[in-house]
C-alpha cells in the first residue's frame, strides 16, 4: 500500500517535471525575441528547475555534438523521464 503511494507520487512528480520541461523548451524558442517580461520570467523560473538535470546531460553530449546548432539535451532528458515514469508505474 505505501509502496503504491510512493510510486504514484513519484510518477506524478515525473509528469509534472515533464510539463515544466516542455514549457521551458517552448519558451526557449521565443524568450530572446520577445519584450514580454512575463514570458522571460516564466522561462527563468522553469530554467532554474530543469537546468540542474540538463547541465550534466549537456556536459556528456558536448563532445559528440560537434557544431550542431541546437541542444538535444532536453529531448534526452524527456526520453529518460518517460522511461523512468513507465518503470515506476
Amino acid at each position: 500500500m505505501i509502496s503504491n503511494l510512493i510510486a504514484r507520487v513519484l510518477y506524478e512528480t515525473i509528469q509534472l517535471f515533464n510539463v515544466v520541461l516542455f514549457v521551458n523548451i517552448l519558451l526557449s524558442w521565443f524568450v530572446h525575441s520577445t519584450p514580454n517580461m512575463a514570458v522571460r520570467n516564466i522561462y527563468l523560473w522553469t530554467s532554474r528547475i530543469v537546468d540542474p538535470l540538463l547541465d550534466p546531460i549537456r556536459r556528456l553530449l558536448r563532445p559528440y555534438m560537434g557544431g550542431m546548432p541546437f541542444d538535444i539535451s532536453p529531448m534526452v532528458l524527456y526520453l529518460f523521464l518517460n522511461i523512468l515514469g513507465r518503470a515506476v508505474r
